[in-house]
């Protein structure tokens, strides 16, 4: 028994020093997570108070204590890509990428960052085949489509950016409808310069019942049935856009009195405006019944009402034309300080912007059915104060 106990002690010894050293092993192990969790929140305490330089070289350096950490290559390359380092950014994706041991939940979310990098790089065909990816095994899919749809905007591919959007809409994404409109209004455009009819005439069809409230399909079909000769269609189809978005009257006033006046229908237009501007107090319109005013009347006439009107609402674009016509009545003194303030509106009229996106507050001087800024669909505003004064 005294030998057995001898012979023991050595094995007692051996297990009590392993049980030391894996204690020891879990302790340390457990001090290293809980440094890793304290870096990690100062990382996003960094992150939160806007200094993301100092985030970096958080993360870096959590990255040489442990590089098998996912999140953290996730995070850093996204930080890289937000400062402009998408060199950087990518070459953390791809060796993030070439590991064997990423789940495919992991994988999914490396290519998603990595195909953001190549859209930010400018090299667009490479995202397109990595979302492409991800759409094809169902992973991310939102994010994914909503970057193809991007990509294929871009690429002026209408009928790949209708298909990417219809999936999206699918995935309970209700804001689609516009944008669908004006892809269909594009690939209708593209058909009535080729000359096929019976396209464009489905095609704006579906527009209208992608988004019932979209007017850009009426003014295709207005300017198709003025083409045909069917005015009375075409007239008809410029009131509806007037009385549902008067705010662009000014788009058309000009096509749809020709249609008026080409039908020897003069005092139906005339009729027509003073009815429209009764509803709806367009400054266009404004400007356009004046100088039928001018015709019929005379300038005092006209110069009597635009005044009169003006003083409910003055307007720049209005008192730029009043001075105008004060200045061409016939035995009007010319007066200096009246030209010069005649020609400072007229720079200013020059120099404003006559439209502006509701969205992001992009502003030009021509009409974009995309806003240039943040590739919102319809965006873009007529501003009253910069329409037509002549």
């Amino acid at each position: 028994m005294q030998e057995l106990l001898i012979l023991l002690l050595p094995v007692a010894a051996a297990s009590g020093w392993w049980a030391a050293r894996r204690s020891m092993q879990k302790e340390k192990e457990r001090l290293a997570a809980s440094e890793m969790d304290s870096e990690y929140y100062r990382g996003l305490n960094y992150l939160i108070n806007e200094q993301p330089d100092k985030a970096i070289d958080v993360f870096v350096r959590m990255l040489e204590v442990n590089s098998e950490t996912v999140e953290m290559h996730l995070a850093l390359g996204g930080l890289f890509r937000r400062r402009g380092e998408v060199d950087r950014a990518i070459r953390i994706h791809q060796n993030l990428i070439a590991r064997q041991t990423l789940s495919a939940d992991q994988r999914a979310r490396a290519l998603l960052a990595l195909a953001s990098d190549y859209m930010s790089a400018g090299l667009l065909d490479r995202a397109e085949g990595l979302f492409e990816e991800l759409v094809e095994n169902r992973k991310l899919l939102k994010p994914a489509l909503t970057n193809l749809k991007l990509i294929y905007q871009h690429e002026k591919d209408w009928s790949k950016s209708l298909e990417v959007s219809r999936r999206l809409e699918k995935l309970d994404d209700k804001e689609q409808g516009r944008d669908q409109a004006h892809f269909l209004c594009e690939l209708a455009e593209a058909s009535l310069a080729g000359g096929d009819t019976a396209a464009v005439s489905k095609l704006l069809g579906q527009a209208i019942k992608a988004d019932p409230g979209a007017f850009r399909p009426l003014l295709i079909q207005a300017r198709i049935a003025t083409d045909e000769e069917r005015f009375d269609d075409a007239i008809a189809l410029y009131k509806k856009i007037a009385d549902a978005h008067p705010a662009f009257i000014g788009e058309f006033l000009e096509p749809m009195h020709a249609i008026f006046t080409r039908s020897d229908r003069q005092e139906d237009w005339f009729d027509w405006l003073r009815e429209i501007y009764d509803r709806k107090k367009n400054l266009s319109v404004l400007l356009q019944i004046t100088s039928e005013i001018a015709e019929r009347d005379g300038f005092a006439t006209a110069t009597d009402y635009l005044t009169s009107e003006l003083s409910d609402a003055p307007r720049l674009a209005g008192v730029h034309r009043l001075i105008r016509m004060r200045m061409a009545q016939k035995g009007a003194q010319r007066s200096e300080f009246l030209e010069l303030i005649e020609q400072l509106l007229a720079r200013l009229l020059r120099e404003q912007s006559a439209y502006q996106c509701h969205r992001c507050g992009f502003t030009t001087r021509t009409l974009h059915w995309q806003c240039p800024g943040c590739r919102s669909w319809g965006s873009m505003l007529p501003r009253e104060s910069s329409n037509r004064t002549s």
